[in-house]
């Protein structure tokens, strides 16, 4: 369980660093407000992702401080794009977050309800987030970029579950 929760929390560090990219190069402050709002949001999933991992007697990935850099140069690209790439990439982003939550919520082992409350408020959570920025107008990502996305993130997970 400690690996699960640790690809969580290198997620979430990957979420406050994509939002703050966003953020400093948004074009309009409502996007700018959004995506500020969106990383306060994340920050009590980071917190709560720590929580566990110390119940679990784990740690984070030693690698989150290069998820960070390279989450925030691909949420600062996202926002030069423009808002509605921005917010775009928000939308996929949230939409690909909750699949995995899915499956880490099945895979969990039975009787764990403290990680299995983290990860459903995460996964409502993160469909607000989609929903918000398909509201505020996101484009859709090419199939490329999104299949990119996904293959960026299995990398991540991978290396994040061990290490």
């Amino acid at each position: 369980m400690a690996g699960l929760m640790r690809i969580n929390h290198s997620g979430e560090v990957c979420a406050q660093a994509l939002y703050a990219g966003q953020a400093a190069t948004a074009r309009h402050d409502e996007t700018r407000d959004a995506m500020q709002l969106a990383a306060d949001e994340e920050i009590d999933h980071l917190a709560w992702c720590e929580d566990r991992l110390r119940e679990l007697d784990s740690r984070p990935s030693i690698l989150n401080p290069f998820w960070y850099a390279g989450s925030f140069a691909i949420g600062a690209i996202a926002g030069i794009a423009g808002d509605r790439w921005s917010l775009g990439f928000v939308k996929e982003t949230e939409k690909q977050v909750e699949a995995h939550l899915e499956d880490h919520l099945e895979r969990l082992p039975e009787g764990d309800g403290r990680s299995q409350a983290i990860l459903d408020q995460m996964k409502k959570d993160e469909a607000k987030h989609a929903e918000m920025a398909e509201a505020a107008g996101a484009r859709d990502l090419p199939p490329p970029i999104q299949s990119a996305m996904a293959f960026t993130a299995s990398i991540m997970k991978t290396l994040a579950y061990r290490i």
